[in-house]
């Protein structure tokens, strides 16, 4: 169980290697490296690897967009700055699914590591 969580935390949420823990999948904001420069271990094993990823990140901007509309149908903060409420939820729950992105490739990949899916 310590070690899932020592997992999910380096690589989770710091974007690091889910074997050694020493340097970042990541080569880019969203580009992964092939593989480990330390540890050698592959990062995309299969094509389409990124899906979950994806997913993870698209559940991000639901939650987002989800959480301001209750908020804004209890108190309607967008609607008292003058902005239209659904293109305002829209363009930040979408800003939110990019930028959480990243984050839910790296959660993505460290639940297949501890599922033993990664050669």
């Amino acid at each position: 169980m310590i070690d899932a969580l020592r997992t999910f935390w380096r690589t989770g949420v710091l974007g690091r290697c889910p074997e050694c823990g020493q340097t970042s999948m990541f080569r880019g904001f969203y580009a992964l490296h092939e593989r480990c420069a330390v540890c050698d271990t592959r990062f995309e094993t299969n094509s389409g690897e990124w899906l979950g990823g994806s997913a993870i990140g698209y559940t991000i901007g639901a939650a987002v967009a989800f959480a301001l509309a209750i908020i804004e149908v209890l108190w309607a903060p967008i609607r008292q700055l003058g902005l239209s409420p659904m293109w305002t939820i829209a363009v930040i729950s979408l800003i939110a699914t990019v930028l959480g992105y990243r984050p839910a490739k790296a959660l993505w990949f460290a639940l297949v590591y501890e599922w033993g899916f990664m050669a």
